[in-house]
């Protein structure tokens, strides 16, 4: 199971009718827990989901990926 805190995290984001993903990585010894959405086709829309991110208070950064 997850961190409370992300599973919260990613249980907002499907109320506003986003499917996020949940990621555990070690870091400095420690699991540290990513909630991902995406990926998108564009750019432009990852800037409108971040957008809808940003107006429901919920912070947000675009990771590009590399394939």
């Amino acid at each position: 199971r997850f961190a409370p805190d992300a599973d919260t995290q990613k249980a907002k984001l499907a109320m506003m009718g986003l499917d996020a993903k949940v990621s555990e990585r070690d870091q400095g010894g420690r699991s540290v827990f990513r909630v991902r959405l995406g990926p998108f086709e564009d750019k432009a829309t990852a800037e409108r989901v971040r957008s809808k991110l940003e107006a429901n208070n919920l912070e947000g950064t675009i990771v590009r990926v590399q394939r």
